[in-house]
């Protein structure tokens, strides 16, 4: 039964041989006898059309970026490379239409299915506000997985010969292994095997590029992949990349980033005391305690606010204050139930729970917000469902049109202790200025793995260097407490990164 849920990629369902929900496979995708651009061990193999812009370009990356940079000035080749874009396009309009009806029939029930057809316009105005990002849609059949990508210039698909059952197992069993003290050079090896099929077809291309940064637009059971964890057999993707996801390109607001520390502020709404079913948080009046500025004596923090906790944390309270706020940082218990918004909930600090109608309810009250931190339990996974389509969770409501305009959540249960000062890390970092949301939260992540502090990895982002050196020149190679990916890669950036 586990291996029949696995096989429709029910991870969870998978873990708790829940009933049997059918899911329909894609097999008209993935029997079309269109051709695409192909992964081998050697590289990338292009089609006929692909191939004479590769070879001049020396990828469809490179293309992209080239074709953008004669856009700004109105170069001499504008309309040779216009007419190849123009090819490289239709072609890949073409190879989705091959699975219209598949898309259709088959991701009804997945309310945040992204139409993959829409990458190549509505992903432009994303990309050009994050320079030197690409965006990956690892798009989920039943006989292949699909590495769709765009870039400011071009849009490329790359097929994957690895079968959704395949990936669906690898996926729970990266997922087993990050229990807190579990056996990190098993996690590493099935990290490996995760990024064979998602970042190595493109990884060559990446950095021949410079790209900086990997937006994710994720299908299916790789929801439920940390993206940050992927593991290379020497590095983390987070120490090579910034990471984040988006719902959708089109849904995702780019026009602005989030204030400095002296303009923007913050709404702390915290649980420390134990209430009925759940345990106490000691960690979060110290994590709000150092994040918020409330004024009198209080001089260390490092965003002005207010802060609320455990009696004084009520739904009422919420209400009356969130208008005024741009960041709203929520640290409690959480849990969303798929299909159920009635039974999802966040816990209050006077043991009430706010449910999903109550963010529905409350929605001109959000208008203001530019951020949400959900440092609470499973806030984008939560529960058990079918095969990945519940993974936005509780996030996915504060991110409606007219709403906050990015959130971070986590996918898994998560450590009082590593949560509280991973927070603390990213309000300082970002609260430097310098720093996109989406970088100040893998510095903050790197402060973990690496055992540095907020000034050690800030510096290094000055200076573009990812690994910290010993005072003898050497990498770090012991593995302090908190660089268990379990501390830090729990947490992750949906929607405007900037």
């Amino acid at each position: 039964m586990s291996n029949l849920l696995l096989e429709q990629g029910r991870i969870p369902e998978a873990q708790q041989v829940l009933d049997l929900l059918k899911i329909e496979e894609l097999r008209e995708f993935t029997h079309s006898t269109t051709t695409r651009a192909t992964w081998t061990t050697d590289g990338i193999v292009y089609t006929a059309r692909e191939q004479p812009v590769a070879d001049a370009h020396g990828d469809l990356i490179a293309f992209g970026q080239t074709l953008y940079e004669c856009e700004q000035t109105s170069c001499d080749q504008i309309d040779s490379l216009l007419s190849q874009h123009e090819q490289l396009t239709a072609q890949y309009d073409q190879q989705l239409a091959t699975f219209a009806s598949a898309m259709r029939d088959n991701r009804y029930d997945d309310d945040l299915f992204q139409n993959p057809d829409n990458l190549s316009g509505e992903a432009q105005e994303l990309l050009e506000a994050n320079p030197n990002s690409v965006l990956i849609y690892p798009f989920v059949t039943d006989d292949k997985l699909w590495l769709l990508y765009a870039t400011v210039g071009s849009v490329g698909s790359i097929e994957i010969d690895v079968t959704q059952a395949d990936l669906s197992k690898t996926v729970q069993r990266f997922g087993e292994l990050f229990q807190y003290g579990g056996d990190l050079q098993a996690l590493q090896a099935t990290s490996q095997q995760l990024y064979g099929w998602l970042i190595e077809p493109l990884e060559a291309a990446l950095q021949k590029n410079g790209i900086e940064h990997l937006i994710f637009v994720n299908d299916r059971v790789t929801r439920y992949i940390p993206m940050a964890a992927l593991f290379n057999g020497e590095q983390y993707l987070i120490e090579r990349y910034a990471v984040s996801t988006v719902l959708s390109p089109a849904l995702t607001n780019t026009t602005e980033s989030l204030e400095t520390a002296d303009t923007a502020n913050v709404l702390g709404l915290g649980l420390t005391q134990a209430v009925p079913g759940f345990n106490p948080l000691p960690e979060v009046e110290q994590e709000l305690d150092a994040i918020v500025l409330s004024g009198g004596a209080d001089t260390t923090e490092v965003y002005p606010g207010q802060v609320y906790l455990d009696d004084a944390f009520t739904l009422d309270q919420l209400k009356t204050s969130i208008a005024d706020y741009r960041v709203l940082h929520i640290a409690t218990h959480a849990a969303f139930v798929p299909g159920q918004p009635e039974a999802s909930f966040i816990v209050l600090g006077n043991s009430d729970r706010m449910q999903i109608p109550d963010i529905e309810t409350m929605e001109r009250r959000l208008r203001n917000l530019h951020l949400v931190v959900l440092s609470a339990c499973q806030t984008a996974l939560g529960g058990e469902a079918s095969d990945g389509t519940e993974i936005a969770g509780i996030s996915a409501y504060f991110l409606e049109t007219g709403r906050a305009e990015s959130v971070i959540a986590s996918l898994w249960l998560v450590s009082d202790d590593s949560t509280s000062l991973l927070m603390q890390r990213f309000y300082e970092l970002l609260a430097s200025g310098e720093l996109t949301k989406a970088e100040a939260l893998r510095q903050a992540q790197l402060s973990l793995l690496y055992d540095q502090d907020t000034e050690a990895r800030l510096s290094a982002a000055r200076n573009a260097s990812l690994i910290v050196q010993t005072p003898e020149g050497e990498p770090i190679t012991n593995a302090p407490e908190l660089a268990h990916p379990y501390h830090w890669a729990p947490f992750i950036l949906i929607g405007n990164g900037l």
